[in-house]
């Protein structure tokens, strides 16, 4: 098994699900994954962790009464070494701050905050929890992107707040990919939409992707236990693709990675 190292500051190191239904995700994210996600305490508002082969992959959090209106969603965070001082950065490069910073016990210090272009995303200065413990297999973090309606200007946020470079990637769409220095290995990826692909009713976000063994074994089991598939699997230089949503609603990718 392939266990992550410390986190880098603006690598993805986290993925949680906020949901309203929480008990048909379990039982689709069991399936789908073949992940524990046990019943939620009082602590911490309901947050569990997520376990996938006994090692803690993802956070799940059951909405209370004050996220009622908000949507389903799954959101990425980004490591980061002061939230504090990302935070008043964040606001500097013409982003918002969702929630403030905000200490987990001795797990870390969290931030939710928005780019300039309206995509939500997370912070997490580690303590004692790093992040998920798993990457690139079946159930875990493998890739994440931001998808926005201003590729130039999220460019500009992400690579100044965390000090990244950007590459452009060859291909008909606009996209370009975040390094910690030139020649390093891609962090994640800037996605232009457009309205030829994306209607104007689908805000900016970040989408996370997930590793599986078999992505056609994937379709079928979330559309089998309440899931929707967005987009049908489809091939990638990185391999096969898969857009799906759980019986919330709330979207992610699947990748068979080649």
């Amino acid at each position: 098994m392939s266990v992550k190292a410390p986190p880098t500051p603006g690598t993805a190191t986290w993925y949680d699900l906020t949901t309203g239904r929480p008990d048909e995700c379990r039982t689709f994210y069991g399936h789908l994954f073949g992940w524990t996600i046990p019943d939620s305490t009082g602590e911490h508002g309901g947050y569990v962790q997520i376990k996938q082969g006994g090692r803690n992959v993802a956070g799940f959090m059951p909405k209370d009464e004050s996220m009622a209106g908000l949507p389903s969603t799954w959101t990425v965070y980004l490591a980061s070494q002061d939230a504090h001082a990302d935070a008043a950065r964040i606001r500097d490069l013409g982003g918002q701050v969702l929630a403030e910073p905000m200490q987990v016990d001795q797990l870390g210090c969290m931030v939710v905050a928005a780019d300039p272009t309206g995509a939500p995303f997370g912070l997490w200065q580690p303590l004692d929890f790093q992040g998920s413990e798993l990457e690139n297999e079946h159930g875990s973090m493998t890739w994440q992107e931001v998808l926005t309606r201003d590729a130039a200007k999220a460019r500009a946020f992400y690579t100044d707040l965390f000090g990244l470079t950007g590459e452009p990637m060859p291909g008909p769409m606009t996209y370009h990919t975040l390094h910690a220095a030139p020649g390093t290995d891609a962090m994640a990826g800037i996605m232009q939409m457009d309205d030829a692909h994306w209607p104007e009713s689908v805000p900016p976000h970040w989408m996370p992707y997930f590793a599986v063994n078999d992505v056609q074994a994937a379709v079928t089991t979330a559309a089998e236990h309440g899931g929707t598939v967005q987009v049908t699997p489809f091939d990638s230089p990185y391999g096969k693709i898969a857009i799906l949503a759980d019986p919330d609603g709330a979207t992610f990718s699947v990748i068979q990675l080649s």
